[in-house]
């Protein structure tokens, strides 16, 4: 045989196998196509696609409910499909999702929320009635509400010693998201255990900053003595900022808050102390989902290591120096030097499991 000829068949037989493990992945986003933090989580996910060799696809629902279902429709209704679609239970719309995808041939994956109880009593766990639901990756919500809590009521105390018992109010995300629902539940948590600590109201500001400065105004007008706000996003805790800042309240000294998130204003508010907490981390959830579905898809199933619903602690509490640290490697979502083949068990043979988390991103 000709080294030409040989070179050829060779040249061949690699470029099928490679199109055969090559991988498309389409990622409904439920948030606006302008809104910092779903923008942040497609930004994150394509810097490991990229990192990966894998096509990545967002569409953007704007907050609809409908249009998110609709646009898996689509993409299900399509003749040349994605591999895997990747969706969020936002308002409880994954159910429906799952159920029209089913004779699809794409592979789905769930982030950020999973189903309701209700949901999967009807629709069971991965694999199990729906077998092409393959997994999902979540973050814990309830843990990133207790530690806000807990960081907010320790700053509490130091900036009010002399008050015996400090008032707070809170500004939950809505009563249908699991994310908001499991926050509040570690805002409770923590309670339990500071009996010196009052919380006068828990009212729900749907996650934007007007709603959360109309909810604060009321609340202020309604508990002038409250001096801790915590807040289940960072645009709530700048709606209520807001609101104090107009009743001639110092935000960091007059009034303490807590937030949630990665935008740049959350962490020079957290660097200036105007937040006195903030958890961070859940915009990386996608991103670490491509890593799972790259390793299954190139025969590494994330099933060998963990559970196909897996629970992650991503949420960590930032202080000043580390929030500082954020703004300078990313700024606002710059994630291309972010090597995310070290966090693959496909490029990493000896990884045991995932060991996704922001702080070593932050070193």
């Amino acid at each position: 045989m000709k080294p030409l000829f040989r070179f050829s068949l060779l040249f061949a037989a690699w470029f099928y196998a490679a199109s055969a493990l090559a991988m498309s992945v389409a990622f409904v986003n439920p948030g606006k196509s302008d809104e910092k933090f779903w923008v942040s989580v497609s930004r994150f996910m394509q810097a490991a696609a990229d990192d990966l060799g894998i096509q990545l696809e967002v569409l953007y629902a704007e907050r609809d409910p409908a249009k998110t279902i609709d646009l898996a429709r689509q993409i299900a209704a399509r003749p040349q499909r994605p591999d895997y679609l990747v969706t969020v239970n936002e308002k409880l719309v994954a159910g429906e999702i799952l159920q029209l995808t089913a004779a699809s041939g794409i592979k789905v994956f769930l982030i950020n929320n999973n189903l309701s109880p209700e949901q999967e009593a009807a629709l069971g766990k991965p694999r199990q009635r729906l077998p092409h639901w393959i997994g999902s990756l979540v973050p814990n919500n309830e843990d990133a509400g207790y530690r806000m809590a807990e960081q907010l009521i320790e700053a509490g105390k130091r900036q009010f010693p002399k008050q015996a018992k400090l008032e707070m109010f809170a500004l939950g995300g809505d009563r249908a998201t699991a994310a908001g629902i499991e926050r509040e539940a570690g805002l409770h948590r923590a309670l339990q255990a500071h009996p010196e600590i009052s919380l006068r109201q828990l009212t729900y500001g749907e996650w934007s900053r007007a709603r959360g400065r109309e909810q604060a105004e009321v609340l202020f007008q309604r508990y002038p003595e409250a001096r801790l706000i915590w807040a289940a996003n960072d645009q709530m805790a700048f709606g209520a900022m807001d609101a104090a800042v107009q009743r001639k309240l110092e935000p960091g000294k007059d009034v303490l808050l807590s937030g949630l998130n990665n935008s740049l204003e959350a962490m020079e508010a957290r660097a200036s102390g105007r937040l006195a907490a903030l958890a961070s981390g859940h915009f990386t959830t996608g991103g670490w989902a491509m890593v799972m579905l790259y390793d299954y898809h190139h025969g590494k199933d994330f099933a060998q290591v963990g559970p196909l619903e897996r629970t992650e602690p991503l949420f960590m509490m930032l202080d000043a120096g580390q929030a500082k640290r954020f703004v300078e490697l990313f700024g606002e979502s710059r994630f291309e030097p972010i090597d995310f083949r070290s966090f693959s068990r496909v490029h990493n043979p000896k990884l045991k499991d995932y060991r996704f988390s922001l702080q070593p991103l932050l070193k």
